[in-house]
């Protein structure tokens, strides 16, 4: 499971500057967006959320390294207020579930300022909170972490490791400036792990494909059983897995518990692609996939991938996974794929973009000629999923379904 929490920005200033935080503001984030550059560099990401606030995910670890955060205050208070005492900087790492991030982020600077400073006072939000201020720091002192909430023990990206339930990333169609549904990824018994086809290829399920596909079929069709929803259901499908002899009635056993009047709401999310497959392999793929599920999306590694492979109607979709690698890899992987519009087009398949982790590789992915898109820039992971909910690209990632 790869580790996350939410960075927020307090500045303990005059009240006077206080009303001019909005001013501030930018200066925060280019500080803080060039440390974060320098420091918490690839395979972490990080997600500009609001000037002051940043999601910090890093998908080798299940604990975030909290000491490499430490020089950030004392850089951001020698850039605000330069050797003087007229104000200090105050970290907070926030771990908890969406709607409690979703209230960490948003609530105001000066509430936030109190419960830090008294510990008494109930923090207005859930989940596990660390604290770091300059304030507590003298002369060539060490700045040090503490914790403020009043959760007993350590937990998540904070802590201990932790499995959690369920979880939905959404999916975003940039034409219509909307999410069209969610992917699904379920915890399962034989791991730890929290697998998902969201984040890096290591973050895929492997050898437990099958638990984990049976695990997310389970999820699904649950969910579509239950009270209506809009959108659509991403479900994972191991293109090796479903196709294996030894396992293929396996999977037909998983899709016959989905609600067959619901397949208009199903898509199967298909990983785990040869980087050759024969032309066979698509037609019985499909021959499995069509009585159940509406659409087929072909998840691929490779921007090159040989599409002139893959029979006409064979997958309504392809998806690139962007690749392990520092920015400039994952930025051309975006480019070259775009090239292949042209192909797309003639084959009337569309495409998409998966594992977008930053601000600036989300507006590079906006900016191409293809229609969809998700990753933990874009949404996710959520307790509820996604359906049909606008959002102009401004307000991405969305935070809370």
């Amino acid at each position: 499971m790869a580790a996350s929490a939410c960075l927020r920005i307090l500045l303990d200033i005059s009240d006077e500057k206080l009303a001019r935080l909005d001013a501030l503001g930018p200066l925060v984030t280019r500080v803080t967006n060039a440390f974060l550059q320098a420091r918490w560099a690839p395979p972490k990401r990080f997600v500009v959320l609001t000037p002051y606030s940043f999601m910090l995910t890093d998908p080798q670890t299940h604990e975030l390294d909290v000491m490499r955060l430490q020089q950030l205050a004392a850089e951001l208070k020698q850039q605000l207020f330069g050797s003087s005492d007229t104000g200090e900087v105050t970290l907070l790492l926030h771990d908890g579930d969406e709607s409690a991030t979703a209230r960490f982020v948003t609530i105001d600077h000066q509430t936030l300022r109190r419960v830090t400073i008294d510990p008494s006072q109930p923090l207005p939000f859930a989940g596990r909170v660390l604290k770091l201020s300059t304030a507590f720091a003298g002369s060539g002192a060490d700045l040090g972490w503490e914790r403020i909430d009043n959760e007993p023990g350590a937990g998540g990206s904070l802590g201990r490791r932790r499995r959690g339930g369920p979880r939905f990333h959404g999916v975003y169609f940039k034409v219509s400036q909307c999410f069209v549904g969610s992917g699904v990824s379920a915890p399962i018994t034989s791991s730890v792990e929290d697998f998902n086809l969201f984040g890096d290829a290591d973050q895929l399920p492997g050898e437990a494909a099958v638990e984990f596909d049976m695990a997310c079929l389970k999820v699904a069709a649950d969910h579509l059983s239950g009270r209506p929803w809009s959108g659509a259901l991403f479900v994972p499908v191991s293109f090796v897995a479903v196709l294996r002899p030894a396992t293929r009635d396996t999977y037909m056993a998983g899709f016959a518990r989905l609600p067959r009047e619901k397949r208009y709401q199903l898509v199967a999310a298909v990983y785990d692609v040869p980087r050759m497959p024969g032309r066979h392999a698509f037609v019985n793929l499909r021959d499995m996939l069509d009585p159940h599920f509406s659409q087929i999306d072909l998840q691929i590694n490779d921007p090159g991938f040989d599409l002139e492979n893959v029979p006409a109607g064979a997958v309504n979709t392809v998806t690139l996974r962007l690749p392990d690698g520092n920015e400039m890899v994952r930025s051309q992987a975006i480019r070259r794929f775009a090239e292949k519009r042209p192909t797309f087009k003639r084959l009337q398949i569309s495409a998409a973009y998966t594992n977008v982790c930053t601000k600036a590789e989300l507006t590079d992915c906006l900016k191409q000629p293809i229609s969809f898109v998700s990753g933990y820039a874009v949404c996710g992971p959520l307790r509820k999923p996604v359906g049909a909910e606008d959002c102009p690209p401004a307000d991405l990632p969305w935070i809370s379904a």
